[in-house]
């Protein structure tokens, strides 16, 4: 008996699709109240301004984004100086990394 050819919607049909995992979201200034303000279908991380206690977090913003851990970078300018706005601007620019920027 010859084999009965399968549709490519019957193949499909019996396999389960990928699970996606959740975007990661970086929030660059403020004091990092603004994370409840994003949707719960992302992993938001928040990273503080200097101006509220937040020294080293551009560092570690910096070098998450290198390491490929970050899918978006939101920059908020009213709580962020140039230089550190600059910098991540250039890096997610040189990644390909994309951005929002909120001022």
């Amino acid at each position: 008996m010859p084999k009965a050819k399968q549709k490519p919607e019957d193949a499909a049909a019996g396999r389960s699709a990928p699970l996606a995992r959740r975007p990661r979201v970086a929030v660059l200034g403020g004091d990092g109240r603004s994370a409840r303000h994003h949707p719960a279908e992302a992993d938001v991380r928040v990273f503080r301004s200097t101006h509220y206690g937040g020294n080293g977090q551009l560092r570690s913003l910096l070098d998450s984004i290198k390491a490929g851990n970050v899918d978006r970078v939101v920059i908020l300018t009213r709580w962020l100086g140039h230089s550190a706005c600059g910098s991540v601007m250039a890096l997610c620019r040189k990644r390909g990394l994309p951005m929002t920027i909120v001022r």
